[in-house]
C-alpha cells in the first residue's frame, strides 16, 4: 500500500468546529475507507474541500511520479489536489494530469527512487547548474548550487594549486553546460653552467725580435652557475625566475707580446788584404760535415735527453728548417737549423754560426733547455701557436 504524505499546516481549527482531515493523513485514509468516494478515472483529480487547511510548501520534491495502476498521491504546492486509486485500466504512456502548480506525467514502466527524485528536484528548485571539468587526465560532470566556480570545484574535492590555470574565472558564476579545463602547473629548480671563452690580445713589443711571440698573461675562461625556478604546464615552459648566480672564475684574456725589433744586419766581411806575392790562406773549414740530424741526436743524448725527447726535437726542427744549416726565413730572417731570430744570437756559441751545424745545434739546445726545459715542451708550444 502506497504511503501518502503531506505537510500539515500550522493553523489550528477551533475545537467547536470539526475540521476536515488533512489530505494524506491517517485520519483522511480512515475517512476514505469508511466513506469511499466516487471512483474517478485514473488521471483525473479530486478537489479537497475548501475548508481544509492548506499545508505549507514541503522542502524538497513538489512532484512525485507513480507507476500507472498503483495507488499514488500528488502533493502539489498547495496540497489541494489528491489522486485516488481506482480499479481502472492502466493509463497509456502519454496520459497526463495537469495540476494547478505543475504537470504530473504518468509513463508505463517508469521507476524512480524517491530519494533521487527528491534530491534532483531540490537542486533544480535551488537553481543548481551542471558543468564538466577536465582535470588530471579525466572529465567529471558536476551538478552544484555553489555561487562561484571556485566553490563548486572545492565542493567536488578538486584542489587548485597556487599556479594552476583554469579556463574560466574561478571567482565568476558556474558556467552551466560548459567544460572547464584545469591545467596543472609544476615547479622545478634547475642549475645551469655558463662558460665564457677568453680572447687573445696581441700587443707589439719593440724589445723582442721581429716575429717573436711571448705570452705575457695566461688566458682564463669565465665560468658561472645560475639557479632558476621554472614553471611548466606539461612540456611547455611558462616562466623562469633567477634564484641565485655564482661566478666560479672570472674571464681573463690572454695577452701575447709580438716582437717588432728589426733584425740586426749581417756582419760585413773585412776588406780583402792587398795583393801580395804569397797566396791567401784558405778559409777555415767547418768543424762538422756529417749528418746534422745524427749530430743532434748525440748532443741531445749528452744532455740526458733520451729517444722520446729526440723524437720531439726531430719533429720541431724538421718543421723549422728540415735540419738545413743554411735555411733562412724570407719573411722574418730567422736562420739556421733552430731558426734563430736574429741569426747573430748563435754567435754566443761560435763565430761560425752561419755555416757550422754543431754551433747551431748547440745554441738551439741551450735555448730550448733555458726556455722550455725539454724538446717535447718546445714542440707542444710550436704545435699550439706555430712558433717556439
Amino acid at each position: 500500500m502506497a504511503r501518502h504524505t503531506a505537510e500539515r499546516s500550522g493553523a489550528r481549527t477551533p475545537a467547536s468546529v470539526p475540521s476536515d482531515p488533512t489530505p494524506g493523513s491517517r485520519r483522511a485514509l480512515r475517512t476514505t475507507r469508511d466513506h469511499p468516494t466516487e471512483a474517478l478515472p485514473l488521471g483525473q483529480v479530486h478537489r479537497a474541500p475548501a475548508a481544509a487547511a492548506a499545508p505549507t510548501r514541503a522542502s524538497g520534491a513538489t512532484l512525485k511520479a507513480v507507476r500507472a495502476g498503483m495507488l499514488g498521491v500528488v502533493v502539489v504546492s498547495t496540497g489541494a489536489f489528491t489522486l485516488t486509486q481506482v480499479a481502472a485500466e492502466p493509463a497509456d504512456p502519454g496520459d497526463v494530469a495537469v495540476a494547478e502548480s505543475g504537470t504530473l506525467a504518468l509513463r508505463a514502466g517508469d521507476v524512480a527512487s524517491r530519494s533521487e527524485i527528491a534530491g534532483r528536484l531540490a537542486l533544480e528548485a535551488d537553481g543548481a547548474r551542471t558543468f564538466t571539468v577536465a582535470v588530471d587526465g579525466e572529465e567529471r560532470e558536476i551538478t552544484t548550487t555553489a555561487a562561484t566556480l571556485a566553490e563548486a570545484l572545492d565542493e567536488a574535492g578538486i584542489v587548485l594549486g597556487a599556479d594552476d590555470r583554469v579556463s574560466a574565472p574561478i571567482s565568476g558564476a558556474v558556467p552551466a553546460g560548459e567544460t572547464v579545463e584545469v591545467t596543472r602547473v609544476t615547479s622545478e629548480t634547475v642549475t645551469e653552467e655558463t662558460v665564457e671563452p677568453f680572447a687573445t690580445v696581441e700587443k707589439d713589443d719593440p724589445t723582442l725580435p721581429e716575429g717573436e711571440r711571448e705570452v705575457e698573461t695566461e688566458g682564463v675562461e669565465g665560468v658561472s652557475t645560475s639557479t632558476f625556478e621554472i614553471l611548466r604546464a606539461g612540456d611547455e615552459e611558462l616562466s623562469r625566475t633567477l634564484l641565485a648566480s655564482v661566478i666560479a672564475s672570472v674571464k681573463v684574456d690572454e695577452v701575447v707580446r709580438v716582437g717588432t725589433k728589426a733584425p740586426e744586419p749581417e756582419p760585413t766581411p773585412a776588406p780583402a788584404a792587398a795583393a801580395s806575392s804569397a797566396p791567401a790562406p784558405a778559409p777555415a773549414a767547418a768543424t762538422y760535415s756529417g749528418d746534422p740530424r745524427a749530430l743532434g741526436r748525440e748532443l741531445a743524448a749528452a744532455r740526458g735527453w733520451g729517444a722520446d725527447q729526440f723524437s720531439c726535437l726531430d719533429a720541431l726542427w724538421t718543421k723549422e728548417s728540415n735540419w738545413n744549416p743554411l735555411a733562412k726565413n724570407p719573411s722574418s730572417g730567422a736562420y739556421g737549423i733552430p731558426q734563430s731570430l736574429p741569426a747573430s744570437k748563435m754567435a754566443t756559441v761560435g763565430a761560425d754560426y752561419l755555416t757550422n751545424p754543431a754551433t747551431q745545434i748547440t745554441w738551439g739546445l741551450n735555448y730550448i733547455g733555458d726556455r722550455y726545459g725539454t724538446p717535447c715542451a718546445a714542440w707542444s708550444q710550436s704545435q699550439a701557436v706555430n712558433w717556439y
